[in-house]
């Protein structure tokens, strides 16, 4: 019950976090690194909700779901701010990390 309970509030918040406002698309335009912080902070804290989820009960669907939105939001990032080297080492770092994930969820099938 509870597990279930933190899936659906993280949902709702990861929800409203990445859901796009007239200041979100600003903040990216300006090139504001808080803003990709903040998001990537959310993230960090449901995939590994999602991590301890997978663990339990074998949901790697969900945890490659939750490293792709981190992928795309740090992809987002870049188009603005390509000369960000240190944020386009992170991507490929999750890059790979989401490339393991993927593996491991096709080749339990």
């Amino acid at each position: 019950m509870l597990r279930s309970h933190r899936g659906s509030v993280a949902a709702v918040i990861l929800g409203v976090c990445l859901s796009v406002s007239p200041t979100a698309a600003w903040a990216w335009e300006m090139g504001d690194r808080q803003a990709y912080n903040n998001k990537m902070a959310i993230l960090k804290v449901i995939l590994e909700s999602a991590r301890e989820r997978a663990i339990a009960s074998d949901d790697l669907e969900t945890m490659c779901l939750i490293m792709s939105i981190g992928n795309d939001v740090t992809e987002t990032y870049l188009r603005v701010r390509a000369d960000d080297a240190l944020i386009q080492k992170r991507l490929k770092g999750m890059r790979n990390d989401l490339t393991a994930c993927l593996a491991l969820l096709y080749n339990r099938r």
